[in-house]
């Protein structure tokens, strides 16, 4: 889903109901911590430390993603991978909000968060 919204509140308007509330839960753990920015970048909610981006979701045409800094996402691979979740470098892929062990998701978001307030270090938006 290419969107056009300019803020994050009309992108997870655009989602139907399940979708919705997933991505509202997301949001919420994404922006725990105070120091935490959340923008509209790359046409997606994304979430920043200071200049260290660190995470992001959106909706793709045939899954949902996450992507988290793959520093944080790395040690976690082969317990996504045995959740049966598709992963690339920083995104977490799945078809359907159930999917997603938010317990899991939690855990490595913390560790995203972690490492972003660890200022200045190379993140994941510098690959772009």
């Amino acid at each position: 889903m290419i969107s056009q919204a300019k803020s994050v509140e009309e992108f997870l308007s655009g989602l139907d109901h399940e979708e919705q509330v997933f991505f509202a839960e997301l949001r919420r753990r994404l922006t725990v911590d105070k120091k935490v920015v959340e923008s509209m970048n790359y046409r997606m909610p994304t979430y920043q430390v200071g200049k260290n981006f660190f995470g992001a979701f959106n909706k793709q045409k045939n899954y949902l993603c996450l992507y988290l800094d793959p520093v944080a996402v790395d040690p976690f691979r082969a317990e996504l991978k045995k959740a049966g979740l598709d992963c690339g470098k920083s995104c977490i892929r799945f078809r359907k909000p159930a999917q997603l062990p938010l317990p899991l998701a939690n855990k490595i978001i913390k560790q995203a968060i972690k490492l972003a307030k660890k200022s200045p270090r190379p993140t994941a938006s510098s690959d772009r």
